[in-house]
């Protein structure tokens, strides 16, 4: 059955002809314009529940059967006035705030001008595929949801895990970048180079495993040279020897496995290339994180080592000695 489609001076209900007639915009838009003029007239003072009972009245809105019946009237100049209004009034459902709320009044007031005079046909049935304006909601229509979500709104949350994600690796990589950046700039290679660390009268040796030009990774040779390290780190004067070179250095930082120095001068890149040259290992790149945490306590500078230094010292001296002495 073809719609009918009149333009008849009459009100929201009428007959013409024996045929039922409804005038104007469909009765839960005309509901939704009723509800913003009475939030809109207590502006700026609004309850709280206002932008909820304004969210509401947009769910309840049948938004396929409100789409049908923009196609039918074919009157761009109401559609464009009913999008800019739903824009603002979700906008204050999620914002509480209107930018405009008379020029938005005065836009619900022309919409119902405009649309007074138009009437559509409504079925006896109400059946939304002839365009009733009764019955059940209709499902989704023209690109718009039930709840008049678009297709747009759904790419917008569709998009944001994406965003994050793309976030994220940007941070990832830059990071990436940045020590890298360091690891050229400081010249950082991975090597085996075997060193001392002299600190007053005490020797402890180890392997240079990342050297730089302002520091170095040491590693010491055993657990007692770690535990000596430990205890008399900043009780005098810190040099690093790689055969005859002397490089005054500190201890940056100290975990289970290695020891971070750090050089009083930064090194040349010729003597930095001359105690690669040590190494048993090819030298190569390698980027390493910030070394932080895990620096022993230094005493308060009496220069005096405490009991247990005293007994790893003499614990390292005593095994020392039993190597040298002849078979």
């Amino acid at each position: 059955m073809l719609s009918l489609l009149l333009l008849v001076p009459s009100g929201p209900g009428v007959r013409a002809q024996g045929v039922d007639l409804h005038c104007g915009a469909p009765f839960d838009w005309q509901k939704l314009a009723n509800l913003t003029r009475r939030v809109a007239r207590r502006l700026p003072r609004v309850s709280e529940d206002a932008p909820r009972d304004i969210a509401a009245a947009l769910r309840d809105l049948n938004w396929g059967r409100l789409r049908s019946w923009q196609g039918r009237i074919d009157r761009p100049d109401i559609d464009r006035l009913m999008k800019a209004s739903v824009e603002e009034l979700r906008n204050f459902s999620s914002t509480a705030r209107m930018t405009r709320p008379d020029l938005l009044v005065e836009t619900l007031d022309l919409i119902d001008t405009r649309s007074a005079s138009i009437c559509v046909e409504v079925t006896a049935n109400g059946a939304e595929g002839d365009g009733g304006f009764g019955g059940k909601p209709s499902p989704a229509g023209f690109g718009m949801s039930a709840n008049g979500e678009t297709f747009a709104d759904y790419a917008r949350l569709s998009m944001l895990p994406v965003i994050i994600a793309a976030f994220g690796v940007i941070l990832k990589i830059g990071h990436m970048l940045l020590k890298w950046y360091h690891t050229v700039r400081y010249s950082r290679r991975s090597c085996q180079v075997m060193a001392e660390i002299h600190i007053g009268p005490y020797v402890i040796p180890g392997t240079i495993t990342v050297l730089g030009l302002r520091g170095c990774r040491f590693v010491c040779g055993d657990d007692e040279s770690r535990a000596l390290l430990s205890v008399v780190a900043g009780s005098s004067e810190m040099k690093l020897l790689v055969g005859s070179i002397r490089l005054p250095s500190s201890l940056s930082a100290l975990n289970d496995t290695w020891a971070a120095l750090q050089f009083e001068s930064m090194l040349t890149e010729q003597l930095h290339v001359t105690i690669l040259e040590r190494s048993k290992v090819r030298p190569r790149y390698v980027t390493l994180p910030a070394l932080t945490g895990g620096t022993p306590s230094v005493g308060s500078g009496s220069g005096r080592p405490a009991r247990q230094t005293n007994a790893v010292a003499a614990s390292t001296a005593a095994r020392r000695e039993r190597k040298s002495e002849p078979a």
